[in-house]
């Protein structure tokens, strides 16, 4: 049948699921043992996402009069077991709405005190998806480094310089990850190479507003840069910070020495003052930030939306001398 609404959703079903598996796709061994204190393994988030997507297709199978689908699930042991898994469990889904009228999907059948229809429950699977990727960006987040540690050896090994066009496409490679797979950019949706080239034209060798690049073995392995915080033109001795790593360069000092060059490049500059915004939760970024002597401002409560659920976002600020 030709229903936008349920085209809309499947297809929310089927982005959210592309978005999750390429999450997973990227995790090495031993990830699947990891935690946030007090929460869950990676390993039983994958095995309740699949554990949920089979009781939404029963409960599916209830609602249409089909047979219970006849799915087993365990806790995967890699990533390819738990990709797999999913790929059933999502099989089932569809197994249970192919061919379903307008009727019967539209048609509300009550569970307890709460009434569903076929829809809405696809609706919650596409929900589920989202929620579950960004619980996986938190626990897989590397943990803030100790206060006053040393870089690591893989910083020792980094040069820092002016980002040059050449690099805007690994920029943008880079850039496009923490889009798709996490909450830290409120991006929605993944930048082309000429709309990165616009961004990367805001920038200059001398200035407020800078962009460098950090080099390991010949490739660009983060960047980090100030912006235009405001349009108006008070606003112009403010500037606003970033800063990413790709995502195998995490955790290693990348950050640190990116940063300590970019407030040297700043040195001198007519900057009175930078602020950093930074999705929570974000350990790591928030130990950056106050490693370089911003201060926590105050927190925006659920200002984004994103993966289907609210996000805050606190405000670090500096005084540059």
């Amino acid at each position: 049948m030709d229903d936008s609404t349920l085209s809309r959703t499947l297809a929310e079903m089927r982005d959210g699921r592309q978005a999750l598996v390429a999450a997973i796709a990227l995790l090495r061994e031993g990830d699947l043992e990891r935690a946030r204190p007090g929460g869950w393994a990676v390993r039983r988030i994958l095995a309740h996402v699949a554990e949920s997507e089979h009781a939404y297709a029963r409960l599916l199978a209830q609602m249409t009069g089909r047979p219970a689908p006849d799915v087993s699930v365990v806790e995967a042991a890699t990533a390819t077991a738990a990709i797999a898994q999913l790929d059933r469990t999502r099989a089932a889904v569809h197994a249970m709405i192919e061919g379903i009228d307008g009727a019967t999907l539209y048609r509300l059948v009550r569970f307890g005190h709460e009434e569903y229809s076929p829809l809405s429950v696809l609706e919650n699977v596409a929900a589920h998806d989202r929620e579950h990727r960004a619980q996986l960006a938190q626990v897989l987040a590397p943990p803030p480094a100790a206060p006053g540690a040393r870089d690591g050896a893989a910083a020792a090994d980094v040069d820092v310089r002016a980002a040059a066009a050449a690099d805007v496409p690994r920029l943008t490679e880079i850039y496009n990850h923490y889009v798709v797979h996490t909450p830290i950019t409120f991006d929605l949706e993944p930048f082309s190479i000429e709309q990165r080239m616009a961004w990367f034209a805001q920038h200059g060798e001398s200035g407020p507003h800078r962009l460098l690049v950090a080099i390991r073995a010949g490739e660009v392995v983060g960047f980090a840069g100030t912006g235009q915080f405001r349009a108006k033109r008070a606003y112009d001795t403010t500037v606003e910070t970033t800063v990413y790593c790709a995502p195998d360069a995490t955790g290693r000092g990348i950050g640190r020495r990116l940063y300590a060059a970019l407030f040297e490049a700043l040195r001198g500059e007519d900057v009175h003052m930078a602020v950093a915004g930074i999705t929570l939760p974000n350990d790591a970024s928030c130990a950056l930030h106050e490693r370089f002597g911003f201060t926590r401002a105050g927190v925006l409560r659920e200002v984004g939306r994103k993966f289907g659920r609210y996000w805050d976002v606190a405000w670090y600020e500096r005084r540059l001398e």
